[in-house]
């Protein structure tokens, strides 16, 4: 799976990915907050692949969706893991922006964790994957969460970008997650012309991190269907 490229959600890091031989790089921002830097960086290691297949999990998702604005010929197929491709409302907007300010202000801490891992997490998640989802998040820069948020706050609609591609397409679920429903991911599958849309049971808002070796099942069973 080396030309398989994994993109992590926020606020988390490459650890989130079990899957042996794929390409998962930490997600850097620098200046003003804009996915299209994080996606420039991500473009600028890979320059040793002509085309790849690219998978993100919720701000991955967000991120991929940056780089195919840049480079579509790149992609020959894509994977979106609990994410959407709609902006997000103003409400939406401005909790990222506080969380930012009181990152800022209190540093990543206990904090944190507490207020996010509930709703990354789907009820039935083991105590190894609540203990890796606290350690990611605690791990996490103050400077790189309050970046993010900004920056996703402020990401366009990707409706006409997906609409426009013509290449296979993955969309996961995880049955239980609060962030990004079942049903979001219905209306993210429909907008991609070549999409195959499956729920992982027993799973929140990270099925690469609960379900693992499910996750990597589906992936695997799919990349041999559409021969990529």
């Amino acid at each position: 799976m080396d030309d398989l490229v994994l993109l992590h959600a926020f606020p988390l890091d490459a650890r989130m990915w079990d899957v042996p031989g794929a390409r998962t790089p930490s997600l850097r921002g620098s200046g003003e907050p804009d996915l299209t830097t994080v996606a420039r960086g991500v473009l600028a290691g890979l320059d040793d692949l002509d085309q790849f297949v690219l998978g993100g999990c919720s701000m991955g998702g967000y991120v991929a969706m940056a780089l195919l604005r840049i480079a579509p010929e790149r992609v020959k197929g894509l994977v979106f893991v609990d994410t959407k491709h709609t902006a997000d409302t103003e409400e939406a907007a401005a909790n990222r922006h506080a969380m930012a300010d009181r990152v800022e202000r209190e540093g990543v801490g206990d904090w944190l964790a507490d207020s996010m891992v509930p709703n990354l997490l789907g009820p039935d998640a083991s105590a190894d994957a609540e203990a890796l989802t606290r350690a990611m998040i605690l791990d996490q820069r103050a400077e790189d969460v309050a970046w993010w948020q900004r920056a996703m706050a402020r990401r366009p609609d990707s409706t006409g970008v997906l609409e426009s591609l013509d290449v296979p397409s993955l969309v996961l679920v995880g049955e239980h997650d609060q962030l990004t429903p079942p049903a979001v991911a219905a209306k993210l599958a429909v907008t991609l012309k070549h999409s195959t849309s499956e729920r992982i049971e027993d799973a929140g808002h990270l099925p690469p991190v609960e379900q693992p070796a499910e996750f990597r099942a589906r992936l695997e069973r799919w990349r041999t269907q559409v021969g990529i």
